[in-house]
């Protein structure tokens, strides 16, 4: 796991995932990325899982309640920046909770910006 901050990741948080937080801080129906993880003793923010929602973040997040301890997040103004930054993610940390590249919508012709990848299909 890589260390993870604001200025590395681009996003909001950490905070702690639970229900009540995300009814807090991420705003209903919109699209937006986000990263899982967790703080060590040092302060560092240790990202363990990277993803993306395209219609609904706040309900994407509540999926993961009880897999990791904190997440960080932003909302994006397309699916397609959310999916960008979701990719971004995937490659500047390689997460041990990611197997796979992240998957391209259907009916959509994205490519990762940063290897080219025609990403596999939802």
């Amino acid at each position: 796991m890589i260390k993870s901050d604001t200025s590395t990741t681009g996003l909001l948080g950490p905070h702690t995932l639970v229900f009540d937080v995300i009814n807090d801080e991420v705003v209903n129906q919109r699209p937006g990325a986000y990263a899982l993880g967790y703080t060590d003793n040092r302060g560092r923010f240790l990202v363990t899982y990277v993803g993306s929602a395209m219609a609904d973040l706040k309900s994407k997040l509540k999926q993961h309640i009880g897999t990791a301890r904190q997440f960080k997040f932003r909302h994006y103004a397309t699916d397609q920046a959310a999916f960008e930054k979701e990719c971004e993610l995937f490659h500047r940390f390689l997460p041990v909770g990611n197997f796979l590249h992240p998957e391209r919508p259907k009916m959509s012709n994205w490519s990762c910006p940063h290897c080219q990848l025609q990403a596999r299909r939802a």
